[in-house]
């Protein structure tokens, strides 16, 4: 008589393996602070290049401002030539471009890049065990952080160290948002302004 076999393991019944996993967040995290390094020092080989390039023209403006002095007091000292008086509106029309261009270069929305570079800086140096920062954003008006979080009183622990830095101490967070993702991983947005979603019509 042949003997019939059942299989009573059930497929609902063997566990599922989790989306996210502890190693996958670390790599996460790793993969996200080498992206902020890397930006970082971007960010500090712009600012080296903008400033050699600053003290390049302050010298030739400096020079600019004696070659001026100088041929102002030989039109004081000389009977004034057409020559000279061409020479000497070139000369001012090079040291007007000279001067707007130092402007632009010591202009603090034009160099936010030593402002991003400190608040990198920061970070990394603030890092919290339970937050893991995925999404930052930044600019002169607004301040974005976005990411995961193991418990809900990581975040506010977190923002709660930015007391003790240089750059970030300066702003206040008006929009805070915390929430559960499918899987189970706290999400959570800060931002020094109201985040407004575009909805689509």
């Amino acid at each position: 008589m042949q003997k019939l076999s059942i299989n009573l393991l059930q497929d609902e019944l063997i566990p599922q393996k989790p989306l996210w996993t502890l190693q996958l967040v670390v790599i996460l995290w790793l993969i996200s602070l080498t992206l902020m390094t890397a930006w970082m020092f971007s960010s500090e080989y712009k600012l080296q290049q903008q400033t050699a390039d600053f003290n390049t023209i302050n010298q030739l403006k400096t020079k600019q401002d004696s070659h001026l002095s100088e041929l102002e007091n030989k039109v004081r000292k000389n009977k004034a030539s057409p020559v000279l008086q061409e020479k000497l509106e070139t000369v001012k029309l090079l040291l007007l471009n000279k001067k707007s261009l130092h402007g632009q270069l010591t202009d603090a929305s034009s160099t936010y890049a030593a402002g991003f570079s400190t608040a990198m800086t920061e970070l990394s140096e603030l890092h919290h065990k339970d937050v893991s920062l995925q999404h930052v954003q930044m600019s002169a008006n607004n301040m974005v952080f976005s990411g995961l979080a193991r418990k809900p009183e990581a975040v506010p622990a977190w923002l709660a160290a930015f007391e003790d830095s240089t750059f970030l101490s300066g702003h206040s967070f008006s929009h805070f948002s915390l929430s559960e993702n499918e899987q189970k991983v706290m999400t959570f947005t800060v931002s020094s302004q109201p985040i407004i979603e575009k909805t689509g019509i």
